[in-house]
């Protein structure tokens, strides 16, 4: 691409059309560097390029046509490019500052023409080409639209990704986009969400700069085979874990290359389809995507949202883990353990704004289910030697035993005895269903063996299981061997037979 004649390189011209030129040029532009940093951009970026132009300028109709040696890109608008100047001087535009017009700096189509061995660009009243014998202009009878003609070999590999890059592209409402003569059809919609404030790109005296502005997200399902992607105005920047496509309504900041978007920036608009979806769009599978999980773990959001979250993701009753011991004991509780291992350290913070760990869950319910206790009458004191012989006798273990009287919680959560490892007691509830006039009731034996297997370990482990198994065939076998008597003298509290 040389600027004119035979000359090898251009001047470096600043800001827009209507800005003079410096006196003085400080920077030239080696044609040759240029071409190769744009020919490394694929075909269909370097595509989107001329595509934003025509959506710009409220084409009617906008036709790509894409062959082994030829790309044609045309479009119907009122105007041309009114100053020659801006299909060939490199940084030089004429979009106004405006975060919604796509384009920035003056460099897409410029990449463009870069990028092939020949190009000829026919505009309203002017046609300026590019090949070996550098750069043309000459005057044309054209009077509407802009068509360019771009010149190589390409690959059918390369024209393939192409096709799929411009198919994405969602035009604007009132443009026909074709491809190969075939219309580029729009996603359908889902939703749409005004007034979202997101940082932009605008330019002021020719240099971008970041600020806050109010747009709309257009939320759309996929095409057949499509991958979810942001767009920037109806042009694909990127694919992301969302499983929909969001076309942002202004400029979107871009990474180096302009084929990404900051993570940060993925972030924010995350956060607001989140908060915008919660409610009536998304269920319990989809708040388990990878995306919800982004924004839960590095976005601040709102208690309210937060509730709304876990109270359709996690059961009733949900706790975050904390140590294994108040684990186990919050599930004895009633509790479901969230476990910490299963979520990232953020989503970890983000949750215990909105809810207890297991082991603050304990410490309350301990103290919510305090209950008194009792002075046990003639049944329960038999009931407690019965208890405290099996313990020795099953498990090789002296413990204590208390009783006491706890209604049900709110819950309708009863607790039927409780075990103190640290100071080897069972307590008991009054006002449970256990049979403390026969301690051979089934349902009160499995309650007593499974309490007895707690002064091995506080929690529901592998440990725990196999002492319990333990427990019971000691005691089957006990009970085996003393048959009819032991059993009338455990129901007696008097299995030794002092009575």
């Amino acid at each position: 691409m040389q600027p004119s004649g035979n000359t090898a390189t251009s001047p470096y011209t600043w800001g827009r059309v209507d800005e003079p030129s410096r006196e003085h040029q400080w920077f030239e532009v080696a044609d040759e560097g240029w071409r190769r940093l744009s020919a490394a951009r694929p075909l269909g970026r370097l595509l989107l390029e001329a595509i934003q132009n025509a959506f710009d300028e409220s084409s009617a109709r906008v036709s790509v046509t894409l062959s082994p040696t030829e790309v044609i890109v045309e479009d119907d608008a009122s105007e041309g490019i009114g100053d020659e100047r801006l299909v060939y001087t490199i940084f030089l535009t004429d979009k106004p500052d405006d975060p919604t017009r796509r384009g920035r700096m003056g460099r897409g189509l410029k990449e463009l023409i870069a990028g092939m061995d020949r190009a000829r660009v026919e505009t309203v009243g002017r046609t300026v080409s590019f090949g070996e014998e550098g750069r043309q202009s000459e005057p044309n009878e054209r009077t509407r639209g802009t068509k360019l003609v771009l010149e190589r070999a390409f690959e059918p590999d390369e024209l393939d990704e192409a096709k799929r890059v411009l198919e994405m592209c969602i035009p604007p409402k009132g443009t026909r986009l074709t491809l190969d003569d075939r219309s580029v059809r729009r996603p359908r919609s889902v939703l749409s969400l005004s007034g979202c404030a997101l940082e932009t790109v605008i330019v002021v005296d020719g240099i971008e700069r970041a600020a806050m502005g109010q747009t709309t997200l257009s939320v759309y399902s996929p095409r057949k085979a499509e991958p979810p992607h942001l767009f920037e105005m109806g042009l694909p920047i990127e694919p992301w874990n969302v499983p929909w496509h969001v076309d942002v309504a202004q400029r979107v900041p871009l990474k180096e290359g302009r084929d990404a978007a900051p993570d940060r920036y993925k972030l924010a608009v995350k956060a607001l389809l989140l908060e915008a979806m919660i409610h009536s769009y998304l269920d319990r599978t989809d708040l388990r995507g990878d995306w919800v999980h982004d924004v839960i773990s590095a976005w601040p959001l709102s208690a309210s949202l937060l509730d709304a979250y876990v109270s359709k993701v996690f059961p009733k009753g949900s706790v975050l883990g904390g140590t294994s011991r108040a684990n186990d004991r919050a599930r004895q509780l009633g509790a479901h353990i969230i476990a910490a291992a299963g979520i990232s350290h953020g989503a970890y913070v983000s949750l215990a704004r909105v809810l207890e760990t297991s082991d603050d869950y304990v410490r309350r319910r301990s103290r919510e289910f305090g209950g008194e206790d009792v002075e046990p009458d003639e049944a329960q004191r038999r009931f407690a030697d019965a208890v405290r012989w099996l313990a020795r006798a099953a498990a090789g273990r002296v413990v204590r035993v208390r009783f006491f009287a706890r209604d049900p919680s709110d819950a309708g959560l009863l607790e039927d005895a409780v075990t103190d490892v640290d100071r080897r007691e069972i307590a008991f509830n009054v006002r449970g269903p256990l049979r403390f006039d026969d301690i051979l009731d089934p349902t009160t034996l499995g309650v007593v063996l499974h309490e007895i297997a707690h002064l091995e370990t506080p929690e529901h482990d592998h440990r725990f299981i196999d002492r319990l198994q333990h427990l019971a065939g000691r005691t089957a076998r006990l009970l085996a061997e003393g048959g009819t008597p032991l059993a009338e003298k455990l129901r007696q509290g008097d299995p030794d037979g002092r009575g």
